[in-house]
């Protein structure tokens, strides 16, 4: 039996059993957060069940991507920058429209957010480049080659402006991370920071001013991002001791506040009240939603897991092969931007941080997350796979030429005396 499982779930058990786990606290989670759309549905279970075929749906991804090797299939790998890029393009021409941003498009029914296969992208691409780069340290990187790195970054985070800012800053930093740890030197890496935070602050400050001072309505996402950031300094400079006034504006914020503050007695699934007050409890703010049903101790116990991930993907990363810099970087870099979108969600919900419409990966409900989240996991588990296989044969390997070589030792005297 055991060796059963083994055969199905290939690769490292640790990370296998935290997706699981994360896995069955997202349906433990969906039941309760999940009712404030409820009430839209015929059967108030529809959206419940809906949630649940997306994480079977992802789990069915990871088991069949994660049978293949990384460079098995690194072909159909070099597809997703090129869906990602279409689908950008074609986002503000036939993309779905909510709260002022283009969050879909619909291909066949069927609707697809290119924002979560654009953070994939990014990860392949600079796990590639880098990659190739490491393996050919004699061919050192020059200001044209990492001209056209930083092409493709702005390049990229230009079309996810549009839709996301705070995903553009986190695609920015995540491509910024793999570089440092890719090797690339210092010199262009600090060039490429310095000249980003000198445009934006002079961008922030920009904005800022025009919003304060002239009646000129920013266009699209700038002007959800102004006031989300006036909102988060302004609650930091408020009298604490004043009254507390409930509004349009610090809704979502101070329910959040009131679920955490609630999180002091477990309570249970289902159990939750601040559900039926929070808008995208069931998303944006579901570890708000956690800590009120399973109090501080459920709280930490997502943190734990999330670091977990990142510890396993360490491991998995310094497995590898010497020549296989591309699937420890793609490894390292996929693990961190989970775990960097969580801790955003999480800082958020706790208000430590503005409201940037993360969701936290593998528990928030969303189709298309759940699935590129479990694609790009089955690709990390398959690299693990391939780890231990090359190992395992290494060791057989090293153990027949040891047994070769006592041999040849045993033998020599009997050769000598004859």
């Amino acid at each position: 039996m055991k060796e059963l499982i083994r055969k199905i779930f290939r690769g490292d058990a640790i990370l296998w059993a935290t997706i699981l786990c994360l896995f069955m606290i997202s349906g433990l989670v969906m039941f309760s957060a999940i009712s404030s759309s409820a009430h839209q549905h015929a059967d108030y279970l529809a959206p419940f069940w809906g949630h649940m075929r997306h994480i079977l749906l992802g789990l069915l991804v990871m088991l069949v991507v994660h049978q293949f090797s990384y460079r098995s299939i690194r072909w159909v790998l070099y597809l997703i920058p090129l869906l990602s890029l279409t689908l950008l393009i074609a986002a503000p021409l036939m993309g779905n429209d909510v709260n002022g941003a283009i969050r879909s498009i619909k291909v066949m029914g069927v609707e697809i957010q290119s924002i979560e296969l654009t953070k994939l992208a990014i990860v392949f691409i600079f796990a590639e480049i880098l990659g190739f780069h490491n393996n050919h340290a004699d061919k050192p990187m020059s200001w044209k080659t990492f001209g056209y790195i930083t092409g493709i970054l702005v390049l990229f985070c230009a079309l996810v402006f549009q839709q996301n800012i705070s995903t553009m800053i986190m695609i920015f930093g995540l491509a910024v991370l793999m570089m440092f740890i890719g090797k690339v030197p210092l010199k262009y890496i600090g060039t490429l920071c310095g000249a980003t935070l000198t445009i934006g602050i002079i961008a922030i400050c920009t904005l800022l001013l025009i919003s304060t001072y002239t009646d000129v309505k920013l266009p699209g996402r700038m002007g959800t991002a102004v006031n989300r950031l006036e909102r988060f300094f302004d609650a930091e400079d408020k009298d604490h001791n004043a009254p507390i006034v409930i509004n349009d504006e610090n809704r979502q914020i101070i329910n959040s506040k009131i679920a955490i503050a609630n999180g002091i007695k477990f309570v249970g699934p289902g159990n939750s009240v601040q559900r039926d007050y929070l808008s995208l409890a069931f998303s944006d703010f579901v570890y708000a939603i956690i800590i009120e049903e399973y109090t501080i101790v459920g709280g930490i116990f997502i943190i734990l897991l999330y670091v977990i991930i990142l510890a396993r993907a360490g491991k998995i990363a310094r497995r590898c092969a010497p020549h296989e810099t591309a699937e420890s970087l793609f490894v390292i870099g996929f693990s961190l931007l989970v775990v960097m979108q969580a801790f955003i969600n999480m800082a958020v919900s706790c208000e430590l941080f503005p409201v940037t419409g993360q969701t936290l990966p593998l528990i928030s409900r969303g189709g298309m997350s759940i699935l590129v989240t479990c694609f790009g996991f089955g690709l990390i588990l398959g690299i693990s796979a391939h780890n231990e296989e090359r190992i395992k044969k290494e060791m057989a390997l090293k153990e027949t030429e040891e047994t070769l070589s006592t041999n040849n030792q045993t033998e020599t005297p009997d050769s000598i005396k004859q």
